[in-house]
């Protein structure tokens, strides 16, 4: 009897242990990817309609990081808790760090997905600023200071931080967001969501 417990949890073991390398190939080779677009809302709803991907997620919230942690909070085989976290991962709504072999969430990602939804469909949630989109661009810049401010943050999403981009590159992001592109770079700058340098040739997101 004794062996056989110890051959079942050596097997358990063993199942965790090739999961959480499985899942580790996977999602490095995910990260390894270039970046796409952000998660939709609709891409959102799908990852987490399904039990194992739901279940994993509210794990990660919880403070788990590997394919075990997952399995022991929720009950999983390590086998399926580590396709929950690849897709999780592939998906846009978790992370995973090669270098700590770490599962985190991606905290921006619902933000993401909601300015997505206010950039195509024009609804933005009652903040006042989904009125000021329309087909995927910006109809004009609000002249209220607030919703100003919700629009612009939308339209930064545009710069990659860590980028430095020159003026025409700038026009050209923001002529793709409004036929004004001057008074919309202008904005930017002014709403300290763009920096320029001194001679107004290089700008980054601030």
């Amino acid at each position: 009897m004794e062996r056989s417990m110890n051959a079942a949890s050596n097997a358990a073991a063993s199942d965790a242990a090739s999961a959480e390398d499985s899942s580790a190939e996977d999602s490095s080779a995910d990260a390894s990817a270039p970046a796409g677009h952000p998660p939709s809302c609709r891409d959102l709803v799908g990852l987490l309609a399904q039990t194992d991907r739901r279940a994993a997620y509210a794990a990660l919230a919880l403070g788990a990081t590997s394919v075990t942690d997952v399995a022991t909070r929720t009950g999983l085989r390590p086998p399926a808790a580590a396709a929950a976290l690849q897709k999780l991962t592939a998906g846009g709504i978790a992370a995973f760090d090669a270098a700590t072999r770490a599962y985190t969430l991606r905290d921006d990602a619902f933000r993401l997905a909601v300015q997505a939804e206010v950039r195509l469909t024009g609804r933005g949630g009652g903040d006042g600023a989904g009125g000021y989109f329309r087909r995927g661009r910006l109809t004009s810049i609000p002249g209220n200071a607030e919703v100003r401010s919700r629009v612009l943050a939308v339209v930064k999403d545009s710069f990659e931080p860590g980028t430095t981009y020159s003026e025409a590159k700038v026009n050209a992001i923001c002529g793709e967001w409004l036929d004004d592109w001057v008074t919309l770079r202008r904005a930017l700058v002014d709403e300290g969501l763009l920096r320029r340098n001194e001679s107004g040739t290089a700008y980054e997101r601030a």
